[in-house]
C-alpha cells in the first residue's frame, strides 16, 4: 500500500481540518460500513452502478489493452470491486488506511490486485498527472471541503475517450427545512435498523450540538469528526456546477440524472413521493484526440 503523506501543508485550513476528521471517522466506523452505508448493500443503487460501468465499458476504446481505472475515495471497494471484475486495472486513492484494508482482503479473497494509494484525493490529484480511461467517485464528493477543486482536477485526468462518472451525492435540497427534518427522520430510522447500538449516542451527540459554538472557521458547531467527514451531506452539491465544471474541462456529458434516496427501503419509497431529499450521477466523457480548452482549470 503507497503512502503519500503529509496530506497539507497547513494543518490549520479548512480544508485540512475537513481530511484530517474523515481520516477519523472512517477510523471509527470501518468495520461496519458495509453493514450501514446503503450505497454499499442497496440493490437499486449496486445494480445502478453496475447498468453504469456496463455502459462506460461498451464505450470504451482502448485498442486492446487493459482500460486503467482511477476510483477516488475508493473505500472498501464498492465500484473498485466492480471494476476488477471487468478486468479493469484499477489504483484505489483513500484518506483511510482501515477503509483500504478492507478492500485489501475483499480483492484478494477474488484474486484480485489493485494498486491501493494512502492520501487524501486532494493531495493525489495535485501531485499526479497521468490520466486514466475511468476516474470515478462513488459517494465521495461531499466528504470534500473544495469539491469543486477535486473535479476540476479529475477531469483533467480523464484520457481522450475516457470517463468521469460520480454517483451517490446528495443534491442542494430544493426545500432545506423539511429536507433537513427528513435527512433526522431518514438517520433516526437507519440507525434503529442498521445500527441500533449507535442510536443513542446519536441522539446525544445532535443534543449536545443545539450547545455548541459554531467553529469560526468551518461555520458550524462541531461535536464530532462525522460533522465534518459529511461536509456537504445536509447542505448539498450543485450538480449544475458540476456540470459546467466539466464541459469548462472539455467533457461532454453523456447521462445525468437525480433520484430519491434513502437510507432504509421505507423511507427511500416515501421519499420518491416527497423528494425532500435527492442524489445526482453523472457520466461525462473526452472525445477521443481532444484536448483540455481550459488546461488552467487544472491548477
Amino acid at each position: 500500500m503507497e503512502n503519500t503523506r503529509p496530506d497539507s501543508s497547513d494543518p490549520s485550513s479548512a480544508e485540512s481540518k475537513v481530511i484530517a476528521a474523515n481520516l477519523e471517522f472512517y477510523r471509527q466506523i470501518a468495520d461496519k460500513y458495509d453493514r450501514y452505508e446503503t450505497g454499499t448493500f442497496d440493490p437499486n443503487v449496486q445494480q445502478s452502478m453496475e447498468d453504469d460501468l456496463d455502459r462506460i465499458q461498451a464505450w470504451l476504446v482502448t485498442h486492446g489493452r487493459m482500460p486503467s481505472c482511477l476510483d477516488c475515495g475508493g473505500g472498501t471497494g464498492n465500484i473498485a470491486l466492480k471494476m476488477l471484475e471487468r478486468g479493469w486495472k484499477v489504483t484505489v486513492v483513500d484518506v483511510s488506511d482501515e477503509m483500504l484494508g478492507r478492500l485489501k482482503e475483499k480483492a484478494r479473497t477474488k484474486g484480485y490486485s489493485p494498486r491501493l494509494v494512502s492520501s487524501s484525493i486532494e493531495r493525489f490529484l495535485t501531485a499526479t498527472s497521468s490520466t486514466h480511461d475511468v476516474v470515478a467517485f462513488g459517494a465521495v464528493l461531499h466528504h470534500l471541503y473544495s469539491f469543486e477543486r477535486v473535479v476540476r482536477l479529475a477531469a483533467h485526468r480523464v484520457c481522450p475517450g475516457g470517463f468521469f462518472y460520480s454517483n451517490f451525492d446528495p443534491v442542494v435540497p430544493k426545500r432545506p427545512f423539511w429536507a433537513r427534518a427528513f435527512h433526522s427522520l431518514d438517520t433516526a430510522v437507519a440507525k434503529l435498523a442498521l445500527d441500533p447500538s449507535d442510536f443513542l449516542p446519536g441522539v446525544e451527540r445532535r443534543l449536545r450540538k443545539l450547545f455548541l459554538p459554531r467553529d469560526p472557521l468551518l461555520g458550524r458547531p462541531v461535536a464530532g469528526p462525522g460533522d465534518l467527514a459529511e461536509y456537504h451531506a445536509l447542505s448539498g452539491l450543485d450538480d449544475a456546477r458540476i456540470l459546467h465544471l466539466l464541459g469548462m474541462a472539455g467533457l461532454q456529458i453523456v447521462e445525468h440524472q437525480r433520484y430519491a434516496t434513502g437510507r432504509t427501503t421505507v423511507v427511500r419509497l416515501l421519499n420518491e413521493r416527497l423528494r425532500f431529499l435527492e442524489s445526482f450521477k453523472i457520466i461525462a466523457r473526452r472525445a477521443s484526440g481532444k484536448v483540455s480548452r481550459a488546461k488552467h482549470l487544472s491548477h
